[in-house]
Order: C-alpha cells, then sequence, then structure tokens
C-alpha cells in the first residue's frame, strides 16, 4: 500500500485514490492544508495498484518525438481578455465540444474551494478559464474521464503537470480522442491557507455576494500587471489588489505557501506526457512587436502528433507561428526549475497550524508595500509599468 514517510515524495495527485478497487483510500488535508491520501488498512485487501499507479514511484522521463513550440493568441478578443493568457484553453475547449466530448478543468465550488470538475457546453468554460493558484481537489475526476472515454467521447483534460501524470498512470494506456494539456506550474499553495484567506477577508468581501474570483484578471491594466479580483453577481468589483500588496498572493510568489513536493517536482522537463504545456508569453515583442498589446499571448509546446493535428485545425481560433524550442523555454525558469523554499515557511505554517491568523503575522501591508503598490499601478494606469518591467529583467 502507499506509504507516505516523506511529504515531499506526494503531490497530491489523487491517482491512487481513483484506483483503489474498493475505495478504500481518500484524500484529506492535514495540518498544512494539504491533501495527501489516507488508507483505510481494515479494508485494504494490499493489491498494490496505488503503489504501480503511483506517478512519484514509476515516474519516468517520456521519450518525446516531437517537440514544437508556437505563440497563440486566440482570434476572439472578448475571450483572450477572459483568459489568464492567450486563450489556448478555450480554442482547445471548443474543439473538444465541437464533437459531443467532455472538459475538465480546475473550478471553484460554492464555497470557492478550488476543484476539478467538468462540462459539456459552451456556457460553462468561464468556471475553468483563469490561473488558480491553490491545489485543486480532484475528487473522482480521474474515474469520470474514463467513464467518458469508454462511451466513445472525446476528453480535454487541463491540470498542473503532476495531475495530469497522475491521470496517465490511472488510465494505464493511450486513448485516440483524449486530450492532455498541462501548464507550466510555478508551484501550488494550501488549499487550507486559501481558505483562511478568504476568511481573513470576509468582513470587506462577503462570498455569499461574490460571483467570481480571477487570480489574473487583466481587465484594469493589462496582462503585464494583472490583479486578484472578486466580482460581485452584477459583474462589479468588490475587491482587487496586485502581488505586490495581496497577501494570498504574496505568500504564493515568495514560495511560504507551497506544498514540499514543489520544491523537489520531478515533472519540470520539457518532456511531457501531455500533448500540449502552455506557458505565458511575456515577451511577444521579441518575436513580433505587432502582437504586443498587452492583453495575452501563450507560449504552446506540442508534444505529439496528435497535438500539431489538433492545433492545424485551429487556425480559425487561434493566430499562431512556431518559434525556437530554445528561446521559448528559456523564457520560462518553472518550465524546469523548482521553486526554492521560503526562510518564513516554517514559522508560517507552524502559526497557521496553531490555528492562528496567518495573514495578520505575516505579509502585512507596510509602508514600502503601499508604496510599491502605488507606483505599480500608477505606472500600469499610464501605460509604462510593462516597459519598466522589461528593463529590470534586460
Amino acid at each position: 500500500m502507499i506509504e507516505i514517510n516523506e511529504k515531499s515524495q506526494c503531490t497530491g495527485c489523487a491517482a491512487c485514490a481513483n484506483v483503489c478497487p474498493i475505495n478504500c483510500i481518500s484524500m484529506s488535508q492535514d495540518e498544512e492544508g494539504f491533501y495527501y491520501p489516507i488508507i483505510d488498512n481494515e479494508k485494504c485487501i494490499h493489491c498494490e495498484q496505488c503503489v504501480k499507479t503511483c506517478p512519484m514511484i514509476e515516474h519516468q522521463v517520456p521519450d518525446c518525438d516531437i517537440r514544437k513550440v508556437y505563440i497563440c493568441q486566440n482570434t476572439d478578443l472578448i475571450t483572450r481578455k477572459d483568459s489568464t493568457s492567450g486563450g489556448v484553453f478555450t480554442a482547445l475547449s471548443k474543439y473538444v465540444l465541437d464533437r459531443n466530448g467532455v472538459v475538465f478543468g480546475a473550478e471553484f465550488d460554492q464555497s470557492f474551494i478550488v476543484c476539478h470538475g467538468k462540462c459539456d457546453d459552451i456556457s460553462g468554460l468561464n468556471r475553468f478559464r483563469g490561473s488558480k493558484y491553490v491545489q485543486s481537489f480532484i475528487g473522482d475526476s480521474y474515474k469520470l474521464v474514463k467513464d467518458e472515454l469508454n462511451k466513445g467521447r472525446w476528453v480535454l483534460f487541463t491540470g498542473t503537470p503532476c495531475q495530469i501524470e497522475g491521470l496517465h498512470s490511472y488510465l494505464g494506456k493511450e486513448y485516440d480522442k483524449l486530450i492532455l494539456m498541462d501548464i507550466v506550474c510555478y508551484s501550488i499553495s494550501s488549499p487550507g491557507v486559501w481558505r483562511q484567506f478568504l476568511d481573513h477577508i470576509k468582513n470587506r468581501v462577503p462570498l455569499e455576494n461574490v460571483s467570481r474570483i480571477k487570480f489574473r484578471d487583466k481587465s484594469k491594466y493589462g496582462y503585464e500587471y494583472t490583479l486578484m479580483t472578486f466580482l460581485d453577481k452584477e459583474g462589479e468589483i468588490m475587491y482587487s489588489s496586485g502581488p505586490e500588496s495581496n497577501p494570498m498572493l504574496r505568500s504564493f510568489v515568495s514560495n511560504t505557501s507551497t506544498r514540499p513536493s514543489c520544491y523537489t517536482c520531478k515533472f519540470k522537463t520539457i518532456d511531457r506526457v501531455s500533448d500540449f504545456t502552455a506557458w505565458d508569453c511575456y515577451n511577444v515583442y521579441k518575436y513580433n512587436k505587432n502582437l504586443d498589446d498587452n492583453l495575452g499571448t501563450s507560449h504552446l509546446m506540442v508534444h505529439t502528433s496528435k497535438g500539431i493535428e489538433i492545433l492545424n485545425t485551429l487556425k480559425k481560433e487561434l493566430s499562431f507561428f512556431e518559434v525556437d524550442v530554445d528561446q521559448a523555454v528559456v523564457s520560462e525558469p518553472a518550465m524546469t526549475q523548482c521553486s526554492v523554499q521560503s526562510d518564513m515557511r516554517d514559522s508560517f505554517f507552524t502559526e497557521f497550524e496553531s490555528g492562528n491568523n496567518v495573514f495578520t503575522s505575516f505579509f502585512q501591508e507596510t509602508p514600502r508595500v503601499k508604496a510599491e503598490r502605488l507606483l505599480r499601478s500608477g505606472l500600469s494606469r499610464i501605460g509604462l509599468y510593462k516597459y519598466v518591467k522589461r528593463m529590470m529583467k534586460g
């Protein structure tokens, strides 16, 4: 049976829970708020399916025969504005839905907990659109994917690299109608810490009035300087703050609220089991200055011949062109480099485990933070922030 001796050796992908033939494995939150498998030893029949399926135990770097990278923008401007970057997910989703398929992705439930869900109509895609920097609860999504594939339906499954590896290992074979897309992952934050953040701001942002949360809202300042935004049921902004002042985002970008396995991630390689790998293209101006409109652009790496065939059918939905692989990969260190643990992590989670509000002790809005916020928002308002950002990166 699965034994978690070192928490850095478990990604919480839930492949073990999904593959268990007698459902004796459940995914539960630990003291840091992350999901780990819990085994009912009295029910366990010691079939070892969980061990055989675990991508951390059985992981092998895939040998991809195709490796191409494209710069992509969705041709529908409204879709691109609403997406985290270039709107590739929506284009792939429509490809599947037009074929009576099903799309799986990360969404918020009614309590704004991040989980994986599915939809089979265009109107449901906005639930999955946009980044969510919190580990999603997989539930029985892998089983549902297999059920849909066995019915002969097309399926698009999107997630972090470890979740894609988990599904791929769970299925155990290739499916012609399965499309896998992973998102280049910086790291994942604790669902428990996210829950505490929602409690932290509930006096300013009553959750019962919230209709949507965007971790990277570019409607105000554009793609180069995005905000975490809470919208009410009329679509009006209830709360909005940037990465220099939002305490949840600061805990994320500083690698403080990060899952232990993210510091030694096995899946940060160029070759992946997915058909597509997507990530931001902030440096689109280096490829084509005419596309530098601050509305979002994606890098898209294609790993399979299936992926190439599908991409070539999307010329009405996506504007894209091929670029040098090495140049594209070097622009995003998170493609191959793990997060470095914050010096604050231990004290942060000690405070969290004690039941205290970590956001009153960490990441407070100091005068320096206020000054940074005013500077960034001011530069963004007059359209200069992206140029300053580029100068700082060299």
